[in-house]
């Protein structure tokens, strides 16, 4: 087994299938530790895959744990949102869980894949950069996040460009704040244009940042994002006051997002499995990707296991029917969300609406942990019942 890519839906792919007694070789472009750009919020459903891997308490103990987030709409109505969340940087999670990977058996090796071929006897074959000749495998798995280039040259369809871009960097501070904040910035009387947010860290840190909805929006109208975020910090005075009391502050650096599976299509080309964001699992709305990235190569592996135990490639196909059956319904609900959230006067109605009503903060609570579909609130019907619950 091959792993191009060691993210969280790399290595939780390799953590699994090492644990079943397959033979993993998990391979990554950068050296670990490395820096990676992200919100570096877990939410439930990445707390859920840790646990599959041992790997939640030591996640937990290297971590920032959160019990309260908090929407806020462009004219500063807000809702809180109970829950367990959990901060934590990337550079910290991606090792703990490549670590959990190789005690089960897995080796790590730095290597960048430079192409990935389906041979005439059905094995995957990866070229890397630096060895003689390319590595064959049984079947291969593929995750290099925003990164589609291996798809491109397999003629994969994969869509060229992400779905979306973020900005953002670390402050230490003295402000007192443990809730993990999203707010809404109006771009013009239509239109919200995206989301700034600040998540506290360990030892009075902040990861403080400003993301678009669409990377098409950013294009056709020029927005610089940069000035976005210094707009988002002067005018949300909890970002503003959190910077005044700041001691130092990193530069600031972007990210681009795949979400809502604009990424590559079909999940499975013969031997070839690709998971996490290189098919576009980060949600739409919120932009969480890293508990979406881990279930993937969780549901991936199972696949793998099940085509490799029985001899049966065609098995793998298995993973793309449960990333169908079990992803799809939520994300019609987030892109929902996102619609509505995108004008800024029926956000501000829900987000005043939401923070005024205790049955709609106990859905919203619920859709966090997954026990509800956003389409319980973001709908007609959802709206009508918090004037009644």
């Amino acid at each position: 087994m091959v792993i191009a890519g060691a993210g969280p839906a790399g290595a939780m792919a390799a953590a699994h299938l090492a644990s079943r007694h397959h033979r993993v070789l998990l391979l990554d472009r950068k050296k670990f530790p490395r820096e990676k750009v992200c919100g570096d919020g877990l939410l439930s459903d990445a707390l859920r895959c840790l646990e599959t891997i041992g790997a939640r308490d030591e996640v937990r103990a290297a971590g920032h744990p959160v019990d309260t987030s908090v929407i806020v709409s462009p004219s500063l109505n807000e809702v809180e949102i109970p829950g367990e969340y959990l901060t934590i940087k990337r550079q910290f999670l991606d090792i703990i869980i490549a670590q959990q990977a190789v005690e089960a058996g897995t080796v790590f090796a730095m290597g960048e894949v430079q192409q990935v071929a389906i041979k005439p006897d059905s094995l995957a074959s990866f070229t890397i950069s630096g060895c003689r000749r390319p590595i064959r495998s049984k079947i291969g798995i593929i995750a290099t996040g925003t990164d589609v280039r291996l798809m491109h040259k397999m003629n994969w369809p994969a869509k060229k460009g992400p779905s979306a871009v973020a900005v953002r960097c670390y402050v230490r501070s003295s402000l007192a704040l443990d809730r993990m904040i999203i707010s809404f910035h109006r771009h013009d009387p239509f239109t919200v244009s995206g989301y700034g947010w600040i998540f506290p860290m360990r030892n009075h840190e902040f990861n403080v940042g400003f993301g678009i909805f669409s990377l098409d929006r950013v294009l056709r109208r020029s927005i610089n994002l940069k000035d976005k975020f210094n707009a988002f910090i002067e005018s949300f005075s909890p970002a503003k006051e959190l910077m005044q009391q700041s001691d130092t502050t990193t530069p600031l650096q972007a990210a681009a997002l795949r979400y809502d599976f604009e990424g590559a299509y079909p999940f499975v080309k013969g031997p070839i499995v690709a998971v996490g964001e290189t098919i576009g699992t980060t949600l739409p709305f919120i932009g969480e990707g890293i508990g979406k990235a881990m279930e993937s190569g969780q549901m991936a592996a199972n696949a793998v296991n099940n085509a490799l135990k029985s001899g049966d490639l065609s098995k793998l196909v298995q993973y793309g029917q449960q990333i169908e059956s079990e992803f799809k319904t939520s994300y019609k609900g987030y892109r929902l969300a996102e619609r509505w959230l995108a004008r800024p006067r029926i956000n501000d109605f829900l987000i005043r609406r939401f923070g005024s009503s205790r049955y709609a903060q106990e859905i919203l609570a619920g859709v966090i942990a997954e026990t509800r579909s956003p389409q319980d609130i973001f709908s007609l019907k959802g709206v009508l019942k918090t004037f009644f619950k």
